[in-house]
């Protein structure tokens, strides 16, 4: 599978919040407003990229890994101690990027920091899984690795910030961005900032909205899924 195939792929057909619902907990808390949501996801992106090129450089070829899950797969002591060691990896990787993250957010935005608060920390967390570990992606090239980790990372962001913008402009009736010169950072929604839908505040309606995303994500997948196996076959 190329890059741009890995890419397309990671984004809709294996998309970590609407179909894997992977990140529950931190999306839902941090989608109330829409600046949060981009801060947590650039992080996700930013450790989801940098770990899966550095699990591919130091793994090489990382396909073995995953034929400890594979059907009939042979679960020796070498591939078990293979995967564990691939799981080690990607523990200390993630979380030193993620710390990284959060000392740099904290300096440069540190009102950020205070909005994403103990859910900052779970991006490690999270990466792994939606990473499976980074050692589990099914391509031999770091250039592969990364599109794959890019498409779990746009996937989840994507679905993070479409969440937060329904859940601010109804709940609230503003939008919330980066404050640039002499903008505030805060859009106004008329009619909504007066009747705001204050329900969708609370963590219900963020599964609320998590659920009618989750319905459409399934719509679309079956299309993107058959796409990409008649794709894989003309291969």
């Amino acid at each position: 599978m190329t890059s741009g195939k890995a890419l397309w792929n990671s984004i809709l057909s294996e998309n970590p919040l609407a179909l894997l619902f992977l990140g529950l907990c931190p999306a839902i808390a941090v989608s109330v407003r829409v600046i949060d949501a981009l801060w947590m996801s650039a992080g996700v992106i930013l450790v989801l990229v940098l770990s899966g090129l550095a699990m591919a450089l130091l793994s090489g070829e990382s396909a073995g890994a995953e034929a400890v899950f594979a059907p009939g797969g042979a679960e020796s002591a070498t591939a078990r101690g293979s995967l564990a060691a691939g799981w080690m990896r990607a523990l200390l990787i993630t979380s030193f990027l993620t710390a990284s993250f959060e000392a740099g957010l904290l300096a440069l935005a540190p009102t950020a920091s205070a909005a994403l608060g103990i859910y900052a920390p779970l991006i490690a967390v999270n990466c792994l899984v939606r990473g499976r570990g980074m050692s589990g992606f099914p391509h031999s090239s770091p250039g592969g690795s990364m599109a794959a980790a890019l498409g779990r990372g746009i996937g989840f962001a994507g679905s993070l910030v479409l969440i937060a913008l329904v859940r601010e402009a109804l709940g609230a009736g503003t939008i919330t961005l980066f404050p640039v010169g002499g903008f505030g950072g805060t859009i106004g929604i008329p009619i909504l900032v007066e009747q705001p839908v204050r329900a969708l505040g609370f963590a219900g309606g963020g599964l609320l909205c998590l659920g009618y995303l989750a319905g459409a994500a399934r719509l679309i997948s079956p299309h993107a899924a058959a796409s990409s196996a008649s794709g894989r076959a003309a291969e």
